[in-house]
């Protein structure tokens, strides 16, 4: 195998594994994402079940912890 040939395999087999690298990112990146959209979704169900909880008359106190 020539030099160039050798070269040229050697960055083939680079590219490829970064290509596997991404395809592992994106497919991290969609479940998170669709964590992130049911997370999303219970903290409004959640906020909307607080404010129909009976306690809608009370005073609410805002404070820094």
């Amino acid at each position: 195998m020539l030099p160039d040939e050798m070269e040229a395999e050697k960055n083939r087999k680079l590219l490829l594994a970064q290509a596997d690298e991404i395809e592992i990112y994106r497919r991290n990146i969609r479940d998170l994402q669709a964590q992130l959209n049911s997370a999303h979704i219970k903290i409004a169900t959640l906020t909307e079940q607080e404010c129909f909880c009976g306690l809608a008359d009370e005073p609410v106190l805002a404070g820094r912890d």
